[in-house]
């Protein structure tokens, strides 16, 4: 009976002990919309973003409006130098085709350190990652730098 006290006491307290630890909390990022008409791009800069790791981001494939062409894309991610030249030659990694004018495309990135999924996306903190892209009627790219930290530029 005793040793069943000093038990329940020891879950309570461990337990009082958790709830006082703060837990980091994953959040969803603003979403991106992936279209030259985006503002958040900036010329020669792109978009900077700093997520943590268990942070998800949505890209967004618009579809297309009335009057306007549609962008076709495909989104690559890359190393720093790929991103600077606007090279995806070497290791490409395609990460979504947005190819689709008469509906959305959501691609969601999940910034993890293990994926349990073999295809799944892998980053580790302090480590910049670099997203690019290629617009099929001419050339846009986007760069992000991930690591727990990240950001995307266009060129």
């Amino acid at each position: 009976m005793a040793d069943t006290k000093c038990l329940w006491r020891y879950y309570l307290g461990l337990f009082i002990t958790l709830c006082r630890v703060p837990m980091p909390l994953a959040k969803t990022l603003d979403s991106v919309s992936w279209s030259s008409q985006n503002h958040k791009f900036q010329p020669g800069k792109g978009l900077v973003i700093y997520p943590e790791i268990g942070d998800k981001l949505d890209i967004i494939c618009p579809k297309a409006d009335a009057g306007r062409p549609y962008e076709f894309y495909k989104l690559y991610l890359v190393k720093k130098e790929q991103a600077e030249s606007c090279s995806t030659v070497m290791d490409p990694n395609v990460l979504v085709t947005c190819n689709k004018p008469e509906q959305d495309i959501k691609f969601t990135i999940k910034f993890q350190e293990f994926s349990p999924n073999y295809m799944g996306l892998e980053f580790q903190r302090n480590i910049n990652y670099y997203i690019t892209c290629k617009l099929f009627v001419s050339l846009f790219t986007l760069e992000a730098s991930v690591a727990a930290r990240g950001w995307f530029t266009c060129c």
